[in-house]
């Protein structure tokens, strides 16, 4: 059985390139291109994996995650950002403490841009790790 993975990011043409890639590599992949969408996507269906961007419009990525881990759902979360990942910035250009604390909810953090065989590797791991 293929493997399910959700991708919520408003990057269309990222969310395209990613989705073709993950195809030739067997899984299943469903898009969602704002957090609304994307989020009742994860409400109403079972993915293995979610590859969530942090801003998006409608809902953002952060509460989406939240959400999902407050109903102790199963899904691997991998969060794909834009924005810093280095704790040494100042700190009005990093996460704040309540986003840094969301933020190590997930499964994994991959910042743009990426290493696509980075995050084949992240999504090949929590897939195999998945029950569903």
């Amino acid at each position: 059985m293929k493997k399910k993975i959700l991708m919520i990011d408003d990057d269309q043409e990222l969310c395209e390139e990613i989705t073709e890639i993950l195809t030739s590599e067997g899984y299943s992949v469903t898009t969602a291109f704002d957090g609304l969408s994307g989020n009742r996507l994860v409400e109403k269906y079972d993915y293995d994996v979610l590859i969530l961007d942090v801003k998006m419009p409608g809902l953002s990525g952060l509460d989406i995650l939240k959400s999902i881990k407050e109903q102790n759902k199963e899904l691997r979360v991998i969060i794909l950002t834009g924005r810093p990942l280095n704790n040494n910035l100042p700190k009005e250009q990093n996460y704040n403490d309540r986003e840094e604390a969301i933020l190590g909810l997930a499964d994994g953090i991959i910042g743009k841009p990426f290493n696509i065989e980075a995050l084949l590797g992240k999504i090949k791991e929590l897939s195999n790790k998945t029950h569903i």
